[in-house]
């Protein structure tokens, strides 16, 4: 595996999220989450961004 593969695979690993308004938990990309892009929850489709929910893994 080279060095980059191993990054891009890094960024895609899931990271369990929890919804701000259900508290419903759902994987969002890790890369998502470092560049606080708004992500959007599968259960309720609220959109909102990583600093406003609980990040419970990853």
């Amino acid at each position: 595996m080279s060095y980059t593969s191993g990054l891009r695979k890094f960024k895609e690993r899931p990271v369990h999220v929890t919804c701000p308004r259900r508290s419903q938990i759902a994987d969002q990309k890790a890369g998502k989450m470092r560049k606080d892009l708004s992500l959007e929850c599968p259960y309720c489709g609220l959109d909102f961004l990583p600093s406003e929910c609980k990040c419970i893994g990853g």
